[in-house]
């Protein structure tokens, strides 16, 4: 009973010495708690006064929703808690730092675990107050605007756990830095450096694999910090705080909790080691433990001469020998300065010149690995015997894509989650050929190809290659890839979402200038026949064709899944003929007002003087123009030339050639449409076509070779 009393005795004194503390704390909770209730539920109130919201349901839920962003998981609250941390960490041993203070505190007769505990405590407990305080109050005042249900309470206690397990790591972790250090400036570097380090490890390598490897992409792996709180928490909030439920909510910020206490627990065990370990003699020294000043100094030194050498990189313009210049003087400049810091002498700025130079030689051994390949990264190609699947991403193609909450995801997440190619050979036989390919400048048409490797062992690597879609093997390889259930099923999500037939709210059709809507109770039928037409889909046909329109499902939720039609989808284009909604891709001269067509004359603006040397014509306007023929300058010379066609007979020749640009051709050739000609083509007011009435001229492009002879003409530079 003794004991016990004796501790809370020690607890109440100690909470006595950190009274300013004590403010800065509930001051801060109250403020961000209350003053962030306070301002999104005035928002949402303004919005209802302004007629936003056009029932009082909708104004309920948006005052329940800011009550969450405000009370629960909150982007606003992270910086607060992490400089709380910091404080109350350091305050509370700050006694450390002064030798008289250590000398008195060790004379009393308490065991240093008691000592540790009561200050370790009361710091936890003063955290724990001042967050609960400020909920309480946010709490109350969104209660008495009637802007609290179930699941903002339930919401507010997850993130009440979630922020004090980001807390712990960050008290914990100031105070190791304590422990570490002798003064509070060094302290709080310190823990900087701790806080970042693995942040900045990370961006290193990441930024180094950017630079020299040829086969590094982060489509779908990054370099991304593993034991890195603040990483985790500033990457995840957003997606958290957004969740339909706080059922979804605990399910993704749960798991990480349970890892920051994992953290946690090591850095408490870590910090009473040290604090037990600590001399007493240490106090006002920069560190406390003498052999770890040069482990210190090289760790630090390394990420802050990339930083230095990639300043001066990105400012020389990518200059390789500047980059390493800029590196091995910033390091040595930082070892410098930590030593004069280590003792707060600047006669010490060349002491310790080994641990200088284990730094400098470190840098190099790094700059090395990554500039000369040493591991063999761009070489590597996985065994197939060693391969599980392969999810790969072609370029050309892109859709949006929506998760069963309706809520948008990226391409890459999409197809991680659903493509697993189990026959890998053509994948690996690929990524084979890309090494042996040459210089991408000499292939017709380079591509990046993503691949992302899961192995046996259940280890995932990802790699980017270049390859030329023009190639024969090439193109037989993507033929076995695109063939296979597996990709179209990672590709298509109307392939895959059983979903898909719910909530339709609008079925249409486009050609481009076209938009016919079908009944929503045609959605399954519709689906059926292009995925029955999905079964001839391979790269050949998408790279040879170009689709003649596609059709898309429009959800209430705003979000939309697009399926693209072929000539050769025999049965999707006979469903859409028995709706009255298929619209060829060519038009009719009949409904057509005019075609102007646009020549750019790139060869001229790229050499005139090879296109038209020996032209008298040209001669004579080189000389109107620019005087003399030495001072002629093709940059400020405009070569477009614009010519309408309004007969019908010419636009009739016209029509068949032409492809409308605003329909997506993914994988097809670039070269197939001429880029030196572009067209608009203006419909009639009172034409029957169905084009969308917001609009009565459309851009088209016109197919490579396909120019009509009389259009030439009537386009040619004439130089006047």
């Amino acid at each position: 009973m003794t004991s016990k009393s004796s501790f809370w005795g020690s607890c109440k004194e100690n909470h006595k010495r950190r009274i300013w503390v004590w403010i800065v704390a509930v001051l801060s909770q109250l403020l961000v708690y209350g003053g962030m209730t306070m301002i999104y539920l005035s928002r949402i109130k303004g919005f209802y006064a302004q007629g936003t919201y056009i029932n009082q349901k909708e104004f309920k839920q948006a005052m329940y929703q800011a009550a969450r962003d405000a009370l629960a998981f909150s982007d606003n609250i992270y910086p607060v808690v992490l400089v709380l941390a910091a404080i109350i960490g350091m305050q509370g041993f700050s006694y450390l730092f002064d030798r008289r203070k250590v000398d008195l505190y060790h004379s009393v007769p308490v065991s240093k675990n008691k000592r540790f505990a009561v200050v370790y405590v009361n710091g936890l407990f003063m955290y724990l107050v001042a967050n609960l305080s400020g909920l309480i109050l946010g709490m109350v005042l969104a209660a008495a605007q009637g802007a609290v249900n179930g699941e903002v309470l339930a919401e507010a206690g997850l993130a009440f756990i979630w922020n004090l397990c980001f807390f712990l790591v960050f008290y914990h972790l100031m105070i190791l830095a304590v422990m570490l250090t002798g003064n509070r400036f060094v302290t709080a570097a310190l823990f900087l450096l701790f806080a970042l380090y693995e942040l900045m490890i990370s961006s290193m390598a990441e930024s180094l694999k950017g630079m020299f490897f040829k086969t590094y992409s982060p489509y779908y792996l990054k370099d991304k910090p593993i034991l890195s709180v603040g990483y985790d928490y500033v990457m995840n909030i957003w997606e958290i705080k957004n969740m339909p439920d706080a059922a979804a909510a605990a399910r993704m910020a749960m798991p990480l909790a349970a890892k920051w206490i994992g953290i946690a627990v090591v850095l408490l065990f870590l910090c009473r080691y040290a604090y037990g370990k600590r001399p007493s003699e240490t106090a006002g020294k920069a560190i406390a433990y003498r052999f770890l000043e040069p482990v210190i100094k090289v760790a630090a030194a390394i990420p802050v001469a990339f930083l230095v050498g990639r300043m001066v990189y990105d400012a020389s313009y990518q200059n390789e020998m500047l980059l390493v210049a800029g590196m091995l003087a910033g390091g040595l400049l930082f070892c410098a300065a930590v030593e004069v810091i280590y003792d707060f002498d600047i006669r010490s700025i060349f002491k310790h010149l080994i641990s200088g130079g284990v730094a400098l030689v470190g840098i190099l051994a790094i700059f090395c690995c990554y500039k000369w390949d040493l591991f063999g990264y761009d070489d590597y190609v996985p065994a197939q015997n060693k391969v599980e699947s392969i999810a790969i991403s072609a370029d050309g193609y892109y859709d949006n894509y929506w998760d069963e909450d309706q809520h948008y995801i990226e391409k890459n997440e999409f197809e991680m989650e659903h493509m697993f190619l189990t026959d890998t050979s053509p994948v690996l036989a690929l990524a084979e050929a890309a090494k042996q390919a040459g210089d991408p400048e000499e292939m017709e048409d380079d591509r990046y190809v993503q691949i992302l490797y899961r192995l046996q062992s259940g280890r995932q690597k990802a790699r980017c290659i270049r390859v030329d879609y023009d190639d024969p093997e090439t193109e037989k390889l993507l033929n076995q890839i695109f063939c296979m259930d597996a990709y179209k099923k990672g590709v298509f999500q109307g392939l895959t979402d059983e979903r898909l037939l719910e909530g339709v709210s609008k079925i249409y059709y486009t050609n481009g200038p076209a938009k016919a809507t079908i009944p929503v109770e045609e959605a399954g039928r519709l689906l059926d026949a292009w995925a029955k037409d999905m079964e001839q889909f391979d790269f050949s046909l998408v790279r040879h064709n170009r689709p003649c329109g596609s059709f898309a499902f429009e959800y209430k939720s705003f979000s939309q899944r697009r399926f693209l039609v072929y000539d050769s989808f025999e049965n999707t284009i006979s469903a859409l003929k028995d709706l009255g909604a298929y619209y060829p891709m060519q038009l009719d001269a009949a409904d057509i007002e005019s075609v102007t067509v646009t020549c750019y004359h790139n060869e001229l603006s790229q050499n005139p003087e090879a296109q038209f040397n020996g032209d008298p014509g040209y001669a004579l306007y080189k000389e109107a123009v620019a005087g003399a023929a030495d001072t002629w300058d093709a940059e400020y010379t405009d070569y477009t030339v614009s010519e309408t066609f309004y007969k019908e007979e010419e636009i009739a020749q016209i029509l068949p050639h032409l492809y409308c640009n605003w329909i997506d051709a993914p994988w097809s050739r670039y070269r197939d449409l001429d880029e030196n000609y572009s067209v608009e083509v203006v419909f009639k007011r009172d034409s029957s076509y169905p084009y969308e009435r917001d609009s009565y001229y459309f851009d088209y492009s016109i197919y490579a070779g396909k120019v009509p002879e009389f259009v030439v003409e009537a386009t040619a530079f004439s130089g006047e």
